[in-house]
Formats: structure tokens, C-alpha cells, sequence
């Protein structure tokens, strides 16, 4: 199937991009659509890790405040697995690795990748590559937290294994990656 792009502009450039693009595409039938206007909100692909302490046999996330859920029925402070961005030039695993000791203050012992997944594929091109980490207290190196210069505030929450899906339940509005690692481990773990 092929797409014919007819134009394309960036509309805004700023930590994202936002691009207006006018374009065909093959249909099944070998047809072409005429021409359509899609917009795309690009940003760089990311890691996201859920990190799960043997000890403790409780799941590491954190909590942190989050823009756009500002609404007045939402409460911004979501909680959800480790996650960041994918700096240029940055591996893949590097990034994920450093996010966990950045946020959570743990130094993984073992580390493997999940997959990697669209976000919103219909909008966005954003995709996050998923990881799971296992830490024990032997594996602290600090408190966690996130990094001063980039303004983060992060509380670490722990929840028990055994209470996962009682916390999913309760929660108002889930977060997605969070959802799907959590239910990822728990159909790993039940095995």
C-alpha cells in the first residue's frame, strides 16, 4: 500500500512538533483516495520500565505531576511506571537504564525488552519501547526522585503484587503503559 504525500508543513516546533500534511493513499481496492489533510503531533520515541522489587515483591512507580490532566474533574498527579524520553543519539537501553536510577534510585540487576508500541498511532508518532527491570536493596544507589534540573518531583510508590489489580481498579483515569506492563507481569507472574 502506498501513500502519496502531497505536502507537508510544521505548524509548531517546540519540545514537539505539530505538522499539517495533505496526502493520498492506496486503498484496498488499488483505488486512491483523493486528497486528505491529517495532522501529526511528533515527538521523539521513549522508554517506559516497570520495575518490580523481589524483596518487597512489589511493583516500583512513581508519582508525578503531569500536563494536560490539569482539568477540574482530574487530578494531574498520575501514577504510573518509570518513563522518559529517548535523548538523540541515545541508546535505547542506556536511556531506559538511566531512567530507573534517575526516578526510582534502583540500579537494575536484570533488565530485559518487552516491545515497543504506538501510544495514539491515529495522531501521534510517539512510540515507547517497554522494559522490565528487577531491583533488590542491594541495588539502591539513592532515594530516587527524578533530577532537580529538569523540574521533576517524583515519589516513589510501591504497591504489592497481590494488591495490583485492586490498585488498577481504583484508579479514576489509568494510565496506558502502566495498564499494560502491569498486566504484562501479572499474566508472566501467574504462570
Amino acid at each position: 500500500m502506498k501513500v502519496i504525500n502531497h505536502s507537508e508543513e510544521v505548524l509548531f516546533d517546540e519540545f514537539f512538533e505539530v505538522r499539517k500534511g495533505v496526502l493520498q493513499f492506496e486503498k484496498f481496492d488499488g483505488s486512491y483516495s483523493p486528497p486528505v489533510t491529517r495532522y501529526s503531533f511528533s515527538k521523539w520515541d521513549a522508554v517506559a520500565i516497570l520495575v518490580y522489587h523481589t524483596e518487597e515483591d512489589a511493583y516500583l512507580l512513581v508519582n508525578q505531576m503531569r500536563y494536560p490532566p490539569v482539568h477540574q474533574d482530574v487530578d494531574p498527579w498520575i501514577t504510573e511506571i518509570v518513563a522518559g524520553g529517548i535523548s538523540p543519539g541515545e541508546d535505547e537501553r542506556d536511556a531506559a537504564f538511566r531512567e530507573v536510577i534517575e526516578e526510582v534510585g534502583y540500579r537494575p540487576i536484570t533488565f530485559e525488552r518487552v516491545m515497543q508500541f504506538y501510544v495514539s498511532p491515529g495522531i501521534m508518532s510517539e512510540r515507547i519501547a517497554l522494559y522490565y527491570a528487577e531491583v533488590d536493596e542491594s541495588s539502591r544507589v539513592s532515594n530516587g526522585g527524578g533530577l532537580l534540573h529538569e523540574d521533576e518531583d517524583i515519589e516513589v510508590v510501591r504497591i504489592p503484587v497481590n494488591k495490583v489489580y485492586t490498585w488498577l481498579a481504583d484508579q479514576p483515569i489509568g494510565d496506558a503503559k502502566t495498564i499494560l506492563a502491569l498486566q504484562w507481569h501479572q499474566q508472566k507472574y501467574t504462570r
